[in-house]
């Protein structure tokens, strides 16, 4: 029997993606047999923009309509091949169990660059896909997202639990849904292992000022960091500049360059959004605008898809061959390290800003996480 991969989704680039290259999604919502092999498993990270706020009433009423040949009707339906977890939403169907892709998995109500990538890997892979979805909005790389060999070259505070634990909940975000799979995927079996296949990363509006001048070299850490978090030294990394970023789009393509010439290979990318879409000023994009908020790319139904379309697309050829990473003994190690070593360091260290927070909430109901499949 195959064994089931997992992809994450995240891409620091050393190539810049061209929008006409994108592959869209077949008007079929995938039938993929879910004990075909191992699960292929992805991880979407970042800030609010890799959440979403493509506004689902402009895809289905406008965006489907003008280019049905791109975004075609099954955009709206229940992808029945790629499964989704972390997400803040249900879905406009409002799924509790077995919850698989279709609109509504960004603020609760939209969608984001899961929508487009989820479509075209189902397309692509053929064999059942998860996608981890893990957002920290308003988040600078710097601080939040700190990595461990950041943290030791820039003398701050490491990864732990609370503002500083990005890095940190990342890892278990990951690890529970791993663990969690039978109960994630309907009809899953354990014995078809998973691969961690890639990770997707979209970011840059919170690292302004002298974190601007600092993001290539936090994301070198970065890349570097959660591969050996993950055991997967050459795992695929496709790093995307918002449209409101204040980091420049140059950090992020320099930063998948570094990585690439270190370790002799093309496994990290970069989309440079600014340069390809004008929200304002392209009739091609404005005309699907839902809102004036240029921080949430204006709510706008197209940027989120084509994001998500052109990041698979990217990513395709960097994917590893089929490997069952649930048996794989560096893999195992790696995860199992990690965690004892943040264990022993939330035992060791205090992030006073975290304490600080948890005394001014004392006593009141944390926000009730939405999704009956969302860990946190």
């Amino acid at each position: 029997m195959k064994k089931m991969l997992i992809c994450l989704g995240v891409v620091f680039s050393c190539c810049v993606f061209h929008a006409g290259h994108a592959q869209e999604p077949e008007a079929a919502s995938g039938k993929a047999d879910v004990n075909k092999g191992p699960a292929r498993v992805f991880l979407l990270i970042g800030q609010s923009n890799m959440n979403g706020r493509g506004t689902v009433d402009v895809l289905k009423d406008k965006l489907i309509k003008d280019h049905p040949e791109k975004y075609p009707p099954s955009l709206m339906k229940i992808r029945e091949d790629v499964w989704i977890t972390g997400a803040n939403g249900n879905g406009v169907s409002h799924q509790m169990s077995n919850v698989r892709l279709e609109p509504g998995f960004g603020q609760f109500k939209y969608y984001g660059p899961e929508l487009g990538f989820g479509h075209v890997m189902g397309n692509h892979l053929g064999e059942p896909v998860m996608l981890i979805k893990h957002i920290a909005g308003g988040t600078p790389l710097a601080t939040v997202w700190t990595s461990p060999s950041a943290a030791k070259r820039t003398g701050r505070q490491g990864p732990l639990k609370g503002r500083r634990g990005a890095f940190q909940s990342t890892y278990y975000k990951v690890k529970k849904t791993l663990d969690n799979l039978p109960a994630l995927i309907k009809g899953y079996d354990p014995e078809q292992g998973y691969q961690i296949m890639g990770i997707v990363w979209v970011h840059g509006n919170a690292d302004g000022g002298k974190f601007a001048a600092e993001y290539e070299d936090n994301l070198v850490d970065f890349i570097t960091d959660l591969r050996t978090l993950f055991g997967v030294p050459d795992l695929p990394f496709i790093a995307v500049e918002s449209l409101s970023s204040r980091a420049p789009g140059s950090a992020f393509q320099n930063a998948a360059d570094r990585v690439n010439k270190r370790d002799g290979n093309t496994q990290a990318a970069a989309i440079l959004t600014k340069t390809r879409i004008d929200l304002k000023g392209d009739p091609e994009y404005s005309a699907y605008n839902a809102s004036g908020d240029g921080t949430h790319w204006r709510y706008n139904a197209r940027a989120f898809l084509d994001v998500g379309y052109w990041t698979a697309d990217l990513m395709k050829p960097l994917l590893a061959e089929t490997t069952n990473h649930a048996t794989d003994k560096k893999v195992q190690q790696a995860l199992d390290k990690y965690e004892k070593l943040f264990e022993e360091g939330n035992a060791a260290h205090v992030d006073p800003i975290y304490e600080k927070a948890q005394k001014r909430w004392a006593g009141r109901p944390p926000m009730k996480q939405a999704g009956g499949n969302n860990y946190k």
